[in-house]
């Protein structure tokens, strides 16, 4: 998905894909990233595909921020 846009705003992560009119917004909750907007039941093979990227590409930017803490196994 080339055209797949991180935006960082405060406490949130928002991942847009302009061309299909999708959007998720994650927001930081203490140590965890949480999607405002729920999923629905039935999502489209393009809907589903863009969730799976923007997962990635929030977890990517929270990780940049010091957002998310690497702890070493025990």
């Amino acid at each position: 998905m080339p055209d797949l846009s991180v935006e960082v705003r405060g406490q949130d992560i928002i991942v847009t894909k302009p061309s299909q009119g999708l959007a998720v917004t994650y927001r930081k909750e203490g140590p965890m990233l949480v999607a405002l907007e729920p999923v629905r039941d039935r999502l489209g093979a393009e809907e589903a595909a863009f969730l799976v990227l923007a997962w990635r590409a929030v977890y990517d930017k929270a990780k940049t921020l010091g957002w998310l803490e690497q702890r070493p196994l025990s």
